[in-house]
């Protein structure tokens, strides 16, 4: 394994994202360390390092992972498939239980690093999403419920006629009708007092032999003490609209909230329920928009948009979105939008989301692949804030459906992940005490180069190879304070001269500078000059003295940096022997 201190730089990133904890494991030799600020964790006695990453894994799993997942540790993550995943780049996380104080509690290991061609070693964090899978779980338990409620609901609903939605609080009522001989009999569609109105409406329509069941169902305190009984009560009766003689059943039930009574009429003549009289019932029954509401309680709007005639309802579950003050209903929903767009839209974002909402584009989306989804930015008191925008048929095929979803914290989440990331990399890669890139940075753009030879691309350049003269000394004689700042002060000095190069601390008092375009046409003269001050500081006891060799890239011969890299290591030692001899 690599010194703790890279250890910590190249982990750093990941104790940044919340892991519960963190493997690192070099893909070469099986050794392992393991980071966690995690109590949990530390209950469960995991070893905190060892010679074999697999090997333990496969001990510790059969200890404390759930008995249903143990195969992914004793399968999935045998090195030869977890190494031949990471490299497809097929492996990204594992979804298990780990057993905590005899509970199983659901967590995720996921790749943070791969390793390559450069890399012996990955990293992998693991996550406690035990919430998240249980809310995620629970919705599509809840979902699952209420689209199965809806299409029964839905299927009921067709068999009846006339529905009315009473309140038992209030006595008020919603009367949902799908055949318009109803009209014709005067029963108002809607009220505030049902039993009232519905038995002064039997006195005057229903047959006289059937009038007294009739009147003892429309009596409150008589048909909740029936429904006491039986979940559902049912009376066949008749009546006369427009001289026409009509034989009726009529079933009562208690909403599952038991707060409100569904009357629910069918012809016993005819079973005809047509699409329109479902489609009125599902457009005013409550029960129906409580469902829909529960459906859609994970975006912030939905927009349910007839693409045939463009007229579109919305329906807005999130007090910020309804600040914006759009219209809620419209006969022109892409017009309307193309008008909206521009004033409720980040700059940046317009001309993105005026292109995703043209009605040619998303037919086309949906068409090809039945789904369409945009992430962009949305105004909101003066700020950008991300939204999703995911549109999906609806089941006539008729309409459209595009839900809005805030994922604001979400976005803004990963990308400061991503920033993080970014610096926990530079930091692995820049030596501390210099500020110049370090020994990992070196091996990467060593490998970058020599694909370059391989592949026959590697434009000219030049390697300088310097070594500090007297820092044990320095270090024995005055501190290692003043070693620091000799370092440091070579450090400069090879900057100094080498401007337009990237610069490389190698080792303790090792440099390497690697010369292209400018420095490599003025090498000779940057060198001189480098040399000039090394001579001037060879008398001086705590100035830094540098010894440097330089080689060029010779593409008749050199097949390998390392060949390169040994030219001017030699060179720089035959340097070093001259200035040691002239210093004594």
């Amino acid at each position: 394994m690599d010194s703790n201190n890279i250890n910590l730089n190249r982990i750093a990133e990941a104790l940044l994202f919340d892991y519960s904890s963190i493997y690192y494991v070099n893909a070469v030799t099986n050794e392992y360390e393991w980071y966690s600020f995690n109590p949990e964790f530390r209950s469960l006695k995991v070893e905190s390092g060892g010679k074999n990453f697999f090997e333990d894994l496969v001990r510790d799993a059969d200890q404390v992972i759930h008995e249903e997942d143990k195969h992914i540790f004793m399968e999935d993550m045998k090195k030869e498939n977890l190494v031949g995943n990471m490299k497809k780049g097929t492996m990204q996380s594992m979804v298990y239980r780990l057993m905590i104080d005899g509970k199983p509690v659901w967590h995720t290991v996921r790749l943070i690093r791969g390793f390559s061609e450069n890399d012996d070693y990955f990293i992998l964090g693991v996550l406690n999403i035990d919430d998240e899978v249980k809310k995620q779980r629970q919705q599509e338990k809840l979902e699952k419920e209420n689209n199965a409620f809806d299409q029964i609901a839905s299927q009921l609903a067709g068999r009846y006629d006339t529905i009315f939605y009473v309140d038992l609080d209030t006595d008020y009522y919603v009367e949902l009708s799908a055949v318009d001989i109803y009209r014709a009999a005067d029963v108002p569609e809607e009220g505030n007092d049902f039993f009232e109105e519905s038995r002064a409406n039997a006195k005057r329509l229903v047959n006289r032999a059937d009038l007294p069941k009739i009147l003892e169902v429309f009596t409150k305190d008589k048909i909740l003490k029936m429904l006491q009984k039986d979940s559902t009560v049912q009376v066949d009766y008749s009546l006369f609209i427009e001289e026409k003689l009509l034989y009726l059943r009529m079933s009562i039930m208690l909403t599952k909230d038991k707060k409100h009574l569904m009357y629910c009429v069918e012809n016993r003549q005819s079973d005809m329920a047509t699409e329109e009289a479902l489609r009125e019932i599902e457009r005013k029954s409550k029960t129906y928009n409580q469902i829909a509401t529960s459906l859609a309680n994970r975006y912030d709007s939905i927009y349910y948009v007839d693409v045939e005639t463009d007229k579109y309802e919305e329906y807005s579950a999130s007090p910020e979105y309804k600040q914006l003050k759009l219209q809620t209903s419209g006969n022109n929903f892409f017009d309307e939008s193309m008008l909206n767009i521009p004033k409720v839209i980040y700059e940046d974002d317009k001309e993105a989301v005026l292109d995703a909402i043209r009605k040619e584009n998303i037919l086309s989306q949906l068409n090809e692949i039945g789904t369409y989804s945009l992430t962009y930015r949305l105004m909101m008191e003066g700020k950008p804030c991300y939204m999703n925008l995911r549109v999906v048929w609806a089941e006539d095929h008729r309409h459209v459906i595009i839900g809005l979803q805030n994922v604001d914290a979400q976005i803004r989440k990963e990308n400061d992940q991503k920033r993080a990331l970014r610096s926990a990399r530079e930091k692995a890669l820049r030596d501390e005490l210099t500020g110049v890139k370090n020994k990992n940075a070196y091996q990467e753009y060593e490998n970058e180069i020599q694909k370059k030879i391989e592949d026959g691309s590697s434009e000219p350049f030049a390697m300088v190879v310097c070594d500090l003269n007297n820092l044990k000394i320095i270090n024995d004689t005055y501190g290692h304070k003043a070693g620091d700042k000799y370092i440091r002060e070579a450090c400069k000095m090879i900057c100094h001269t080498f401007t337009h190069s990237p610069v490389f601390r190698i080792g303790g008092d090792e440099f390497v500078a690697i010369l292209t375009e400018s420095d490599f046409d003025n090498r000779e003269e940057l060198m001189e000059h480098l040399q000039d001050a090394v001579m001037q500081n060879l008398h001086t006891a705590t100035s830094a003295v540098l010894a440097c060799g330089i080689s060029d890239f010779d593409v008749t011969k050199d097949t390998k940096v390392s060949d390169i890299f040994d030219r001017a290591d030699e060179l720089m030692y035959e340097n070093k022997r001259m200035l040691k001899a002239m210093a004594s």
